[in-house]
């Protein structure tokens, strides 16, 4: 039972164990390495799970996926000293990003959507629709209306 265990686990740390051993071009296949950070795909787009740091790789300010190139999943966004900032979720074949911001003490700020559209040459990311806005203790203190970015109604 111990060496099937063995060789299984063998097996699994066989490709990690060639591609540190060989000098590798530019051209890497994810299956070669799938836990690779910051990674680009063929076309020399985003792909994969990046992570952004500032003050010489110490302080993590973003986390998230991207897809040959633009965001997916859950994107988490960190204050300086390490706490969630805010917090999007993209949606597939969809501009519409749900949106979190928090305050430095872990309770939310903000709640509502965003919205992302790209051209050949630019993207725009702007707040979109109703947000609901909260005090430093969790207490919703008013709503807000926003189209296209712009600020159009502010509702207690």
């Amino acid at each position: 039972m111990n060496r099937k265990c063995l060789y299984i686990l063998f097996l699994m740390l066989l490709p990690t164990i060639c591609t540190a051993q060989i000098a590798v071009p530019y051209k890497i296949k994810r299956w070669y390495n799938p836990f690779q950070v910051n990674a680009f795909d063929k076309n020399k787009e985003y792909h994969g799970r990046w992570k952004i740091y500032i003050n010489d790789d110490k302080d993590l300010i973003r986390n998230g996926r991207f897809k040959h190139g633009k965001e997916v999943g859950t994107w988490r966004y960190y204050y300086p000293g390490g706490g969630l900032y805010m917090k999007e979720k993209y949606t597939r074949n969809s501009p519409v990003i749900q949106v979190w911001r928090y305050h430095e003490n872990g309770n939310l700020a903000k709640s509502g959507n965003a919205k992302l559209y790209r051209d050949s040459t630019m993207a725009h990311y702007y707040w979109e629709g109703e947000w609901q806005v909260f005090d430093e203790q969790g207490n919703l203190t008013h709503t807000e209306t926003y189209l296209k970015g712009n600020l159009l109604r502010y509702k207690d």
